[in-house]
C-alpha cells in the first residue's frame, strides 16, 4: 500500500509531469524539424538515391544516410 502512495505522488507530481512533458515537446519538435529538412532538400539528394543499385544502398555509406529518400522516389 506504501509503495502504490509514493508511486502514485511520484506519477501526479507537478515537477515529474512537467519533465515528461517537456521530454515528449523535445522529441516532436526534433521530428517535425527532421521532416521538414527532408521536405526541403529531398528534390537536391533523392535523384542520387534513385539511380544507385540495391547493392550500392546496402553498402555505400553515404547512400546509407539518405536512407529516408525511400520515402520521397515517388516524387523524384
Amino acid at each position: 500500500m506504501r509503495t502504490l502512495i509514493m508511486l502514485t505522488l511520484l506519477i501526479c507530481n507537478p515537477i515529474t509531469m512537467g519533465v515528461i512533458g517537456g521530454v515528449k515537446w523535445s522529441r516532436d519538435y526534433n521530428a517535425s524539424l527532421k521532416t521538414a529538412y527532408e521536405e526541403r532538400n529531398y528534390a537536391r539528394v533523392c535523384p542520387e538515391y534513385k539511380a544507385a543499385s540495391t547493392w550500392d544502398r546496402w553498402f555505400d555509406q553515404n547512400l546509407g544516410y539518405i536512407d529516408w529518400c525511400e520515402k520521397y522516389l515517388d516524387r523524384v
